[in-house]
C-alpha cells in the first residue's frame, strides 16, 4: 500500500471539522473522523479508482457528510491536499499544491 502524506492545512481541516461536529452533537465528530480515516484508507489501496476533480487531483466523498477529500498520488505516496467542505469556497486549497 502506498504512504499517505496530509498537507498541514488539510490536518487543520480535519482536526477543526472533528471539534465543530462534536460541538453539534456528542459523537459526531468521531464518526466523521471515522468516515475520512476509512476513506483515505480506500484511496490507500487504489487510489486511481476515484474520479478526477481536475487535471491531476483526484476526489473521493465523505459518506454521510458535506466534505470531499482531494488528494493527488504516485508510485510511492498519496497526498491529500484538503479535506474540503462541498459548500465553501471551492477551489481554496489550490495554492497548496503549487
Amino acid at each position: 500500500m502506498l504512504r499517505v502524506e496530509i498537507h498541514e492545512f488539510a490536518s487543520n481541516e480535519f482536526n477543526e471539522a472533528i471539534r465543530w461536529y462534536d460541538s453539534q452533537s456528542k459523537g459526531l465528530g468521531s464518526r466523521f473522523k471515522k468516515a475520512v480515516v476509512t476513506q483515505i484508507g480506500n484511496i490507500r489501496k487504489n487510489p486511481s479508482w476515484y474520479p478526477k476533480e481536475e487535471e491531476d487531483i483526484y476526489k473521493v466523498y465523505i459518506p454521510k457528510f458535506p466534505y470531499k477529500i482531494l488528494f493527488t498520488f504516485d508510485s510511492k505516496k498519496v497526498v491529500v491536499w484538503a479535506i474540503a467542505h462541498l459548500h465553501r469556497k471551492p477551489s481554496y486549497w489550490k495554492s497548496r499544491k503549487s
